[in-house]
């Protein structure tokens, strides 16, 4: 007759399996999977991957990309609508834009960190302490950016959020960052090697999210970004899509990652008018 397995021994087996996925979630395990970028419209797709292909409970990562030929960049506070803070969903209802994802880290009182400018005008100036807020994500009338916070000028910017840190930079990887404090939802925003912009956002799984794996997604050759900027994550991280994107591909589907807490600034992805459509 067998004997019952101890609890000591199942609790080593179960240490066991665990460190193993966690080893699994590392970098160097970790394979390319191709993206499959679907269209939702004209110069809007969008593509779902899980942060770790060999991982039934790893995290997932939608992002949604745009050449920005029939949409702008536009900061937007919830101020603007006399709020203190709102969900990226309220707010993109509220301006009319077609996606919203949270932006600015903000303090316990809920007023945004770092840079906040949109159309033309600075509403909080450029953080300049600490070892988190180093990246800048901006817009001109033609063109897109991030850039270390030492390194940017607001000549010609209409649009310009502050956060960090920067997760990609010149086409590789920032090494050193702090891995224990990300393992939860995250977003931001990346660039691409074509100029387009991407807006991402990755859910925690059962073991929370990975950066140096979101890293890997980012640089993958199905997503190309040469530079990458987390943004505020935990309970602020949100990214909402509107059913009503202009010329949206079949039926009506709004999509919302809502996030836990209400948050002071996103960033919007505004459909232009017809007469300002243009290629980039």
């Amino acid at each position: 007759m067998r004997k019952a397995p101890r609890w000591d021994t199942l609790a080593t087996a179960l240490c066991l399996l665990l460190a193993a996925h966690i080893a699994d979630c590392e970098p160097a395990h970790a394979e390319e999977q191709a993206l499959q970028w679907s269209p939702l419209a004209p110069d809007l797709e969008q593509a779902n991957t899980p942060l770790n292909p060999d991982s039934v409970l790893s995290a997932s990562v939608v992002l949604i990309r745009s050449s920005l030929s029939r949409f702008r960049i536009q900061v937007i506070r919830a101020s603007d609508f006399g709020q203190k803070r709102a969900s990226a969903k309220s707010l993109c209802r509220e301006s009319g834009a077609s996606v919203c994802i949270n932006s600015n880290f903000f303090d316990e009182q809920g007023r945004a960190l770092g840079l906040v400018m949109s159309r033309g005008i600075i509403h909080q100036k450029i953080h300049r302490g600490g070892g988190t807020l180093t990246g800048i994500f901006f817009a001109t009338p033609k063109s897109i950016g991030i850039a270390h916070r030492d390194l940017f000028s607001p000549t010609g910017v209409v649009e310009a959020t502050q956060a960090g840190p920067r997760l990609i930079a010149e086409g590789k990887i920032v090494e050193g960052l702090k891995e224990s404090s990300f393992r939860t939802n995250l977003s931001g925003v990346c660039i691409d090697r074509s100029g387009r912009a991407i807006l991402y956002r990755a859910t925690g799984g059962v073991f929370g999210s990975s950066l140096p794996l979101l890293q890997r997604v980012l640089l993958s050759p199905s997503v190309g970004c040469v530079e990458a900027l987390n943004f505020d994550g935990g309970g602020s991280s949100q990214l909402y899509i509107a059913g009503e994107v202009p010329g949206h591909a079949g039926a009506e589907r709004e999509e919302n990652f809502p996030g836990r807490d209400e948050v002071p600034v996103v960033v919007a992805l505004i459909p232009l008018k017809a007469s300002d459509h243009s290629p980039r």
